[in-house]
Protein backbone atom coordinates (compact mmCIF):
# COMPACT_ATOMS: atom_id res chain seq x y z
CA UNK A 1 0.00 0.00 0.00
CA UNK A 2 2.85 2.62 0.47
CA UNK A 3 6.55 2.99 1.04
CA UNK A 4 8.25 5.15 3.09
CA UNK A 5 8.01 8.01 0.17
CA UNK A 6 4.32 8.21 0.56
CA UNK A 7 4.03 8.14 4.02
CA UNK A 8 6.01 10.85 4.39
CA UNK A 9 4.07 12.89 1.96
CA UNK A 10 0.97 11.93 3.66
CA UNK A 11 1.79 12.58 7.35
CA UNK A 12 2.39 15.83 6.89
CA UNK A 13 -0.77 16.64 4.58
CA UNK A 14 -2.59 14.75 6.76
CA UNK A 15 -1.10 16.74 9.92
CA UNK A 16 -2.30 19.81 8.27
CA UNK A 17 -5.79 18.72 7.28
CA UNK A 18 -6.40 17.70 10.59
CA UNK A 19 -6.40 21.28 11.53
CA UNK A 20 -9.04 22.24 8.33
CA UNK A 21 -6.22 23.48 6.81
CA UNK A 22 -5.75 22.36 2.76
CA UNK A 23 -2.21 21.75 2.29
CA UNK A 24 0.39 23.92 -0.23
CA UNK A 25 3.56 23.10 -0.24
CA UNK A 26 6.01 20.43 1.35
CA UNK A 27 9.53 20.35 2.23
CA UNK A 28 11.48 17.26 2.25
CA UNK A 29 14.70 16.11 4.44
CA UNK A 30 16.58 13.50 3.30
CA UNK A 31 19.30 11.42 5.76
CA UNK A 32 20.52 8.73 3.79
CA UNK A 33 23.09 6.27 4.22
CA UNK A 34 26.37 5.09 2.46
CA UNK A 35 25.67 2.19 0.01
CA UNK A 36 22.11 2.83 -0.02
CA UNK A 37 20.52 1.55 -3.04
CA UNK A 38 20.10 4.13 -5.48
CA UNK A 39 16.89 2.14 -7.58
CA UNK A 40 15.19 2.44 -4.33
CA UNK A 41 15.93 6.08 -3.63
CA UNK A 42 14.13 6.53 -7.55
CA UNK A 43 11.25 4.39 -6.42
CA UNK A 44 11.18 6.68 -2.97
CA UNK A 45 11.32 9.87 -5.02
CA UNK A 46 8.86 8.75 -7.37
CA UNK A 47 6.49 7.48 -4.65
CA UNK A 48 6.67 10.97 -3.03
CA UNK A 49 6.17 12.67 -6.28
CA UNK A 50 3.30 10.80 -6.94
CA UNK A 51 1.49 10.90 -3.77
CA UNK A 52 2.28 14.80 -3.83
CA UNK A 53 0.12 15.12 -6.81
CA UNK A 54 -2.56 13.10 -5.47
CA UNK A 55 -3.02 15.37 -2.50
CA UNK A 56 -2.30 18.30 -4.52
CA UNK A 57 0.98 19.64 -3.06
CA UNK A 58 4.19 20.76 -4.67
CA UNK A 59 7.03 19.82 -3.12
CA UNK A 60 9.19 23.39 -2.98
CA UNK A 61 12.07 22.53 -1.09
CA UNK A 62 14.73 20.34 0.75
CA UNK A 63 17.84 18.83 1.39
CA UNK A 64 20.35 15.75 1.65
CA UNK A 65 22.24 14.57 3.97
CA UNK A 66 24.68 11.52 3.04
CA UNK A 67 25.83 9.96 6.66
CA UNK A 68 28.90 6.97 7.20
CA UNK A 69 27.76 2.91 6.48
CA UNK A 70 26.07 1.61 9.68
CA UNK A 71 25.20 5.07 11.15
CA UNK A 72 21.58 5.40 9.25
CA UNK A 73 18.97 2.52 8.73
CA UNK A 74 18.91 3.29 5.04
CA UNK A 75 16.95 6.21 4.78
CA UNK A 76 15.28 8.98 7.10
CA UNK A 77 12.85 11.08 5.42
CA UNK A 78 11.77 14.36 7.23
CA UNK A 79 8.79 17.15 5.76
CA UNK A 80 7.00 19.70 7.12
CA UNK A 81 4.34 21.40 4.96
CA UNK A 82 2.35 25.03 5.01
CA UNK A 83 -1.24 25.18 4.08
CA UNK A 84 -4.08 27.21 4.82
CA UNK A 85 -7.13 27.24 6.99
CA UNK A 86 -10.55 26.62 5.38
CA UNK A 87 -12.96 29.61 6.23
CA UNK A 88 -15.39 29.39 8.88
CA UNK A 89 -13.32 26.26 10.60
CA UNK A 90 -12.89 26.38 14.02
CA UNK A 91 -11.07 22.78 14.61
CA UNK A 92 -9.67 22.33 18.19
CA UNK A 93 -10.17 20.11 21.18
CA UNK A 94 -11.93 22.64 23.25
CA UNK A 95 -15.37 22.07 21.21
CA UNK A 96 -14.86 18.22 22.19
CA UNK A 97 -18.44 18.38 24.70
CA UNK A 98 -20.30 15.75 25.82
CA UNK A 99 -22.76 14.56 23.08
CA UNK A 100 -20.77 14.56 19.79
CA UNK A 101 -20.38 11.31 18.11
CA UNK A 102 -16.88 9.91 16.57
CA UNK A 103 -16.88 8.91 13.10
CA UNK A 104 -13.65 7.10 11.52
CA UNK A 105 -13.57 6.86 7.73
CA UNK A 106 -12.70 3.01 7.42
CA UNK A 107 -11.39 -0.03 8.55
CA UNK A 108 -9.21 0.34 11.91
CA UNK A 109 -5.57 -1.52 11.76
CA UNK A 110 -4.72 -1.88 8.38
CA UNK A 111 -1.67 -0.08 7.94
CA UNK A 112 0.25 -2.14 10.91
CA UNK A 113 -0.70 -5.39 10.16
CA UNK A 114 0.77 -4.81 6.60
CA UNK A 115 3.59 -3.96 8.22
CA UNK A 116 3.36 -6.49 10.77
CA UNK A 117 2.67 -8.99 8.40
CA UNK A 118 5.63 -8.32 6.17
CA UNK A 119 8.11 -8.45 8.99
CA UNK A 120 6.96 -11.93 10.60
CA UNK A 121 6.88 -13.45 6.97
CA UNK A 122 2.73 -13.62 6.84
CA UNK A 123 0.57 -14.52 4.03
CA UNK A 124 -2.39 -12.08 3.43
CA UNK A 125 -4.09 -12.03 0.34
CA UNK A 126 -2.90 -9.61 -2.02
CA UNK A 127 -6.00 -7.69 -1.83
CA UNK A 128 -5.02 -6.37 2.00
CA UNK A 129 -2.17 -3.26 1.86
CA UNK A 130 -1.89 -0.96 3.91
CA UNK A 131 -3.91 2.02 4.21
CA UNK A 132 -1.43 5.19 3.41
CA UNK A 133 -3.04 7.96 1.99
CA UNK A 134 -3.23 11.50 1.96
CA UNK A 135 -6.66 13.13 3.59
CA UNK A 136 -7.11 16.07 2.59
CA UNK A 137 -9.49 15.49 -0.18
CA UNK A 138 -11.73 13.84 1.80
CA UNK A 139 -11.36 16.38 4.77
CA UNK A 140 -11.90 19.60 1.99
CA UNK A 141 -15.15 17.66 1.76
CA UNK A 142 -15.98 16.62 4.88
CA UNK A 143 -15.84 20.79 5.82
CA UNK A 144 -18.29 21.67 3.31
CA UNK A 145 -21.20 19.24 4.58
CA UNK A 146 -20.59 20.23 8.44
CA UNK A 147 -18.07 23.09 9.17
CA UNK A 148 -18.88 22.48 12.96
CA UNK A 149 -16.89 19.71 13.17
CA UNK A 150 -15.38 19.99 16.38
CA UNK A 151 -12.26 17.99 16.24
CA UNK A 152 -10.13 16.20 13.18
CA UNK A 153 -6.96 13.58 14.45
CA UNK A 154 -5.21 10.55 12.83
CA UNK A 155 -5.15 7.66 14.75
CA UNK A 156 -1.32 6.76 13.46
CA UNK A 157 1.05 5.64 16.34
CA UNK A 158 -0.60 4.38 18.87
CA UNK A 159 -3.72 3.35 17.18
CA UNK A 160 -7.41 4.69 18.33
CA UNK A 161 -6.86 4.08 22.01
CA UNK A 162 -4.21 6.49 22.55
CA UNK A 163 -5.33 9.10 20.25
CA UNK A 164 -9.16 8.94 22.22
CA UNK A 165 -7.39 8.85 25.46
CA UNK A 166 -5.32 11.59 24.97
CA UNK A 167 -8.47 13.67 23.44
CA UNK A 168 -10.37 12.87 26.23
CA UNK A 169 -7.89 13.63 28.94
CA UNK A 170 -7.14 17.01 27.28
CA UNK A 171 -10.82 17.57 26.61
CA UNK A 172 -11.79 16.47 30.41
CA UNK A 173 -15.02 14.59 29.16
CA UNK A 174 -15.01 10.45 29.15
CA UNK A 175 -15.45 8.50 25.84
CA UNK A 176 -17.83 5.40 25.42
CA UNK A 177 -16.95 3.11 22.05
CA UNK A 178 -19.28 0.45 21.23
CA UNK A 179 -16.57 -2.31 20.17
CA UNK A 180 -19.55 -4.42 18.24
CA UNK A 181 -19.01 -1.42 15.87
CA UNK A 182 -15.62 -1.17 15.08
CA UNK A 183 -14.84 -1.82 11.50
CA UNK A 184 -11.90 -4.06 11.50
CA UNK A 185 -10.95 -6.92 8.97
CA UNK A 186 -11.14 -10.49 9.87
CA UNK A 187 -7.36 -10.54 8.70
CA UNK A 188 -6.44 -8.10 11.30
CA UNK A 189 -8.55 -9.67 14.45
CA UNK A 190 -6.60 -12.73 13.16
CA UNK A 191 -3.31 -11.32 13.12
CA UNK A 192 -3.85 -9.80 16.45
CA UNK A 193 -4.74 -13.52 17.68
CA UNK A 194 -1.98 -14.91 16.47
CA UNK A 195 1.03 -12.50 17.64
CA UNK A 196 -1.07 -10.99 21.27
CA UNK A 197 -1.59 -7.28 19.55
CA UNK A 198 -4.41 -5.66 20.72
CA UNK A 199 -6.53 -4.21 17.33
CA UNK A 200 -7.05 -0.66 19.27
CA UNK A 201 -3.72 -0.18 19.54
CA UNK A 202 -2.38 -0.62 15.77
CA UNK A 203 -1.03 2.31 14.08
CA UNK A 204 -2.99 3.63 10.61
CA UNK A 205 -1.89 6.27 7.89
CA UNK A 206 -5.09 6.69 5.98
CA UNK A 207 -8.10 7.07 8.96
CA UNK A 208 -8.88 9.75 11.04
CA UNK A 209 -11.49 10.43 13.41
CA UNK A 210 -13.83 13.54 13.30
CA UNK A 211 -15.85 14.78 16.36
CA UNK A 212 -18.99 15.98 14.98
CA UNK A 213 -22.53 17.32 16.20
CA UNK A 214 -24.91 14.49 16.76
CA UNK A 215 -27.44 16.01 14.21
CA UNK A 216 -24.46 16.27 11.52
CA UNK A 217 -23.46 12.70 12.12
CA UNK A 218 -25.48 10.65 8.95
CA UNK A 219 -24.76 14.02 6.81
Amino acid sequence: GGDIGRLAVSGTVNDLAMMGAMPNYLSAAMIIEEGFDITELRKIVWSMAVAADEAGVKIVTGDTKVVGHGQCDGIFINTAGIGLRLPNVNISIKNVKPGLKILINGMIGDHATAIIAERHALTLPDSFKSDCAPLNSLVKAMLEVEPKIAMMRDPTRGGLASTLNEIAQDADVGIMIDEKKLPIRTEVRGVCKLLGFDVLELANEGKLLAFVPAEAAEA
